[in-house]
C-alpha cells in the first residue's frame, strides 16, 4: 500500500517529537483498565518508540514509524535509544517499542553471566525487520603475504596487524566480541598480544583509513547493500572473508544468530558466494501491551512498508517469511500477525 504522505511528519508527530507525549504512556482509558483488569493487558493513550542514536539509519526510521503510527494505531513519540538501551528502557516501561538486534535477546536467554546485564522479563519481540550482516574486510595484499582465505586463518596471524572495527557499545563492537570469543576462543586483549594494533572510531574515518592504506582489516555490520563497501574497492584490492560453518552452528545454537550469504553480484570482490555471521534488526515492545495494539502495529507499518522504505530502503525486507525468529519468545499479537499474513501468501 502506497500512502501519500509528506516526508515532514504531521503536527501531532512534531509536538510530539519535540516536547514527548501530553498523555503518560501508562495513562489508560476505563475500557483499558477494564480489558487490563481481565488480562493483564494495556491499550495505552500514547505509545513511546525508541529508535537509535541521531543521525543513523534507527533514527531515520523512528521517524517515519512514529508518523504511520500517529495516523493509523495511536499518537506516537520518537525518543532517541540504543540496540541495548532500548533493551532496558523497554524492560523499566520507559517506551513502548522500539529497536534492538535478536542477537541481543539471544544473549540475555543464553545463560552467560556477563550478558544478565539484558534484563528481559517484560519484553517481546515483534518481528525481525531486515539483516544485520558482519564484514570483515582485508587487503587483499595483506592476505596474501599471510596466505589467509577465513577468520581463522586470520586470528592465526602473529605479526604486525592494523585491525579496526567500530566503537565499543556499537552493534558491530558487540556482535565482533562475541564472535571472537565464543567462535574462536579468543578477544581484543590476546590480539593485542599477538601484536595487533586494535583501534576503534566511526564508520567514515575508518573506512578513509582503510582506503588509505592505514589499515589491513575493517570488521563491522552493516544492512546487505553498503555503499561503503562499493566505494572502498575503488580505491584497493579487498576481500572479505567467510566464517566457518562451525562457528556459525556454534553461534546458531547459543545466541539465535545465523548464517547470511554474499552473493558475488553484490560486490565486485566477492567471486563465489561467502558465508557470514547474519543478525536481524528486530522490533521489540513491552509484554504486557494489549494483543490488538501490536497486531495493528505490525499491520500498519506492513502496509506501509514501501512508503518508509522509500527513504530507508532496508525496511522493504520486512516480511512473514523472516519475522519470527526460532526459539526466542514473541508476543501473542506479533506471532497472530505474522502467522495469518503468511498464511494468506
Amino acid at each position: 500500500m502506497r500512502r501519500v504522505i509528506s516526508f515532514c511528519l504531521s503536527l501531532s508527530a512534531i509536538f510530539a517529537l519535540l516536547f514527548g507525549p501530553i498523555v503518560a504512556s501508562a495513562t489508560e482509558s476505563a475500557a483499558s483498565k477494564a480489558e487490563s483488569a481481565t488480562t493483564g493487558k494495556r491499550t495505552p493513550s500514547h505509545l513511546i518508540f525508541l529508535s537509535g542514536p541521531k543521525g543513523g539509519q534507527w533514527f531515520a526510521l523512528g521517524a517515519l514509524i512514529a508518523e504511520v503510527l500517529n495516523q493509523d494505531v495511536l499518537p506516537t513519540s520518537t525518543r532517541i535509544g540504543g540496540g541495548v538501551a532500548n533493551i532496558g528502557d523497554i524492560e523499566e516501561k520507559k517506551g513502548d517499542i522500539g529497536f534492538t538486534l535478536t542477537c541481543f535477546m539471544g544473549a540475555a536467554d543464553s545463560g552467560e553471566k556477563e550478558y544478565e546485564r539484558f534484563k528481559t522479563k517484560g519484553v517481546s519481540i515483534i518481528g525481525n525487520v531486515y539483516p544485520q550482516v558482519l564484514y570483515v574486510l582485508l587487503r587483499k595484499d595483506f592476505a596474501d603475504k599471510y596466505k589467509i582465505k577465513t577468520i581463522k586463518d586470520l586470528l592465526a596471524v602473529n605479526g604486525p596487524t592494523r585491525f579496526a572495527s567500530l566503537k565499543p557499545g556499537t552493534a558491530s563492537e558487540f556482535i565482533l566480541s562475541m564472535l571472537l570469543k565464543y567462535g574462536y576462543n579468543t578477544d581484543f586483549k590476546q590480539l593485542e598480544k599477538q601484536n595487533w594494533q586494535i583501534s576503534f572510531n566511526n564508520y567514515a574515518e575508518t573506512a578513509d583509513n582503510f582506503a588509505a592504506g592505514e589499515l589491513d582489516c575493517f570488521a563491522y555490520t552493516a544492512g546487505t547493500d553498503v555503499p561503503l563497501i562499493k566505494t572502498m574497492e575503488e580505491y584497493l584490492d579487498v576481500l572479505i572473508l567467510p566464517v566457518e560453518t562451525s562457528v556459525l552452528d556454534a553461534l546458531s545454537a547459543k545466541f539465535k544468530t545465523g548464517t547470511y550469504t554474499i552473493q558475488p553480484k553484490d560486490y565486485a570482490c566477492v567471486t563465489e558466494p561467502i558465508n557470514t555471521l547474519g543478525d536481524y534488526t528486530t522490533l521489540i515492545a513491552q509484554k504486557d501491551l494489549a494483543d490488538d495494539v501490536i497486531y495493528n502495529t505490525l499491520k500498519a507499518l506492513y502496509l506501509n512498508k514501501d512508503y518508509i522504505a522509500d527513504t530507508v530502503i532496508d525496511f522493504g525486507s520486512l516480511s512473514p517469511d523472516t519475522a519470527m525468529p526460532k526459539g526466542l519468545s514473541m508476543h501473542p499479537g506479533a506471532v497472530k500477525f505474522w502467522t495469518e499474513l503468511k498464511a494468506k501468501q
